[in-house]
């Protein structure tokens, strides 16, 4: 049996016993790391422990610094790093990441650079129990490179994941409870929602996308709602990853109502009030002519009937056709 391991310079890690004679290992670059081999036979003592330094490639403090990878939504991955101190501006850096087998490499192609700065991203499957293998170097032998090792599906992984926000949010009203809905950004377990009402963050609650709110009415209300992994039933205590974005608001306004019904108050009451007038008026009118009726003036009684008897005894005017002929036989007698 061989036993193999990876030295530090403070502690032992990747310890094991093999009876294979050869073995395939990743290794974390940029450290000073010794390679350690002894073997042993069964009921004998273990052999003396070799231990081969392993060389770093390139000059020192030129390799890639504060590198940091979040996984989003179990389904890409986003790293970015910084240009080594000592290394050239014009120095270029690749990213290339192993699955278990460390035999798959692939290289991440979708990179950016802003300044000193680089970013790539690349698709990946983060959920599982794997190790994965990040390799940032550059294409001279002169700068040093940097890789990483971390195995998912651990407490404190080297690359949290952050979710999608949650989606479609919708806001219904169920008798006199208003409820705040949502879609879940991943069918994992464990995921804790933080909500925010006018910019004032609640309590989070564990895998539930249906929360009963108390809004206070009359005001208008904006929601938000954020996702984060949480321990699996440690109710929201525990976790394991970052917060995601914030939702797109939605919005709750009880002000329409209210207004709404003020206005037409403030419309019909007037409007009532004007047609009771006018009819209590009308009938008031009624109700006077009734107690008391109108008196007829002696004064224009009187005048009417001599107007009536005087049109009654006016003579007969008689037409001219009529008096001509007497006129002309008399004239006519005369001569």
């Amino acid at each position: 049996m061989y036993y193999t391991g990876l030295f530090n310079g403070k502690t032992w890690t990747e310890e094991m016993w093999s009876p294979e004679v050869s073995k395939i290992m990743a290794v974390p670059l940029g450290k000073n790391m010794s390679f350690g081999l002894r073997a042993t036979c069964l009921n004998s003592e273990e052999g003396i422990l070799f231990q081969i330094p392993l060389e770093q490639n390139g000059t020192e403090e030129t390799g890639a610094t504060n590198v940091s990878c979040i996984c989003h939504n179990m389904e890409w991955m986003a790293c970015s790093w910084k240009r080594g101190r000592q290394a050239p501006p014009h120095t270029n850096y690749h990213l290339s990441f192993w699955y278990s087998n460390l035999e798959e490499r692939q290289l991440c192609t979708n990179r950016s650079v802003n300044g000193d700065t680089f970013r790539c991203i690349f698709p990946i499957n983060c959920s599982g129990n794997r190790n994965i293998a990040l390799s940032i170097r550059s294409d001279s032998e002169d700068i040093q490179p940097v890789c990483m090792l971390t195995k998912e599906g651990t407490e404190k992984s080297d690359y949290p994941v952050k979710l999608h926000p949650p989606s479609n949010l919708k806001l219904e009203k169920v008798g006199e409870v208003i409820f705040l809905t949502w879609h879940a950004p991943s069918l994992w377990n464990g995921i804790c929602y933080g909500i925010e009402i006018n910019g004032e963050k609640k309590q989070p609650s564990e895998d539930n996308t249906k929360v009963p709110l108390n809004l206070e009415p009359k005001k208008y209300h904006t929601l938000r709602v954020r996702a984060v992994l949480g321990g699996v039933g440690s109710d929201c205590k525990e976790s394991r990853g970052l917060w995601s974005e914030w939702s797109e608001p939605v919005h709750w306004d009880d002000r329409e109502t209210f207004e709404t019904l003020n206005i037409i108050l403030f419309i019909m009451i007037p409007l009532c009030a004007a047609t009771l007038t006018i009819i209590f008026l009308v009938y008031l009118k009624r109700i006077q002519l009734l107690i008391f009726p109108i008196i007829p003036d002696p004064e224009k009684v009187l005048k009417r009937m001599f107007e009536d008897q005087r049109e009654e005894y006016l003579p007969v005017e008689y037409p001219s056709e009529f008096i001509k002929p007497d006129i002309i036989n008399s004239d006519y007698r005369m001569s």
